[in-house]
């Protein structure tokens, strides 16, 4: 299944109705199962579901950088990963990484990650995220569902073993406390979202040695937590 459709469509205008062609993004429904038992059920784009499935096991503490499944396979929409034995949750700590940089390497990278949004230009419907360092953005990815974008680009990190604690990750949807936890499980040191986040986002971040910045948009910023990883 392709990410997109054309299908016909009706737009009224300053009072004239047209018939035109349009792009819709498509959603499919996804299964993750662990060690033969159903871990989840939720709705995303089609593709990269391998990389969803890597995701959500690592955000929920499942799994750590570097652990090699015995079997991962996909079978229509449906993932299949197998352990020699079922993974347990692991303590949420917080992120222990000194990683550092400069607000202007915020900014710069979070134009970028908006410059890479095909699907969103082309529908309007899609939340992004990316892994990103000081000079490139590692992985990127657009899904219509938030937590999917985000499981989906450490899911990708993940299976590339990147070094994600030393980057930062893009975020063009809100950022609420399971949002910020989920992060701090993979040890990413600072979250840059181009929405806001929640006061809860912002205290889990507190706690967790996080730096939160929101509204990075033209070249401003709001930092939340944690502004000592900007130099600040």
């Amino acid at each position: 299944m392709s990410v997109t459709d054309r299908i016909i469509i009706t737009t009224i205008k300053d009072g004239k109705t047209v018939e035109r062609e349009d792009t819709l993004v498509q959603q499919m429904t996804y299964t993750l199962e662990l060690n033969g038992v159903h871990a989840i059920t939720s709705v995303c784009c089609p593709g990269d579901l391998q990389s969803l499935a890597y995701g959500y096991l690592a955000t929920q503490g499942y799994i750590s950088r570097g652990d090699k499944p015995s079997s991962m396979k996909q079978i229509g929409c449906t993932v299949r990963i197998a352990f020699g034995e079922t993974p347990v949750v692991k303590e949420l700590v917080p992120v222990a990484s000194d990683y550092r940089v400069t607000p202007e390497i915020i900014v710069k990278q979070v134009v970028e990650s908006v410059k890479a949004g095909v699907i969103f230009n082309e529908t309007g419907a899609t939340h992004s995220a990316s892994i990103s360092r000081e000079d490139s953005i590692e992985c990127y990815v657009e899904d219509i569902s938030r937590s999917a974008v985000l499981e989906k680009v450490i899911g990708s990190a993940y299976l590339k073993n990147l070094e994600i604690h030393r980057s930062f990750i893009i975020l063009s949807s809100r950022v609420p406390s399971a949002f910020v936890r989920k992060i701090a499980r993979v040890g990413v040191p600072i979250i840059a979202a181009i929405s806001a986040p929640t006061v809860q986002a912002v205290n889990e971040a507190d706690k967790l040695g996080i730096c939160l910045c929101g509204f990075v948009r033209g070249n401003r910023m709001n930092v939340y937590a944690n502004k000592w990883r900007l130099g600040l």
